[in-house]
């Protein structure tokens, strides 16, 4: 497999993550508000995953194509062509910026990568 195609899985880290902030939060909110006022909070961040981070699109990959161009595949959409613009790493987890503003930032997990590519993808972000 060439150093510079990503195939991606699901994060189990990503949804840790969150569930680890989420907790935190309502512990705080726990220990500041009233039982009633706590639950109407618990709900509306229940609704507020299910409406805006459930629905992030998934990626499957990310291939190198030529030049400064990658092609990019989110899970049931077309293969996009789009120009790393940087990339920022943040040790779990690497954030990739693009030149243009139809593609939105992707963030990569370290349990989406094998070990050989995630050295890989780190090694790129020094690059770029």
């Amino acid at each position: 497999m060439d150093n510079r195609q990503f195939k991606l899985k699901r994060s189990f880290l990503s949804h840790a993550f969150q569930f680890f902030i989420f907790a935190v939060l309502m512990t705080l909110l726990y220990q500041l508000l009233t039982p009633m006022l706590w639950g109407i909070f618990f709900l509306i961040g229940l609704v507020v995953y299910v409406l805006f981070f459930r629905k992030h699109l998934h990626v499957t990959s990310l291939d190198y194509l030529d030049g400064t161009d990658w092609s990019l595949q989110r899970l049931n959409r077309p293969v996009q062509r789009v120009q790393i613009s940087h990339i920022l790493d943040h040790q779990m987890y690497i954030v990739v910026y693009f030149m243009h503003a139809r593609a939105k930032p992707v963030i990569i997990w370290r349990d989406q990568l094998s070990l050989k590519q995630w050295k890989s993808l780190k090694v790129l972000a020094k690059m770029i």
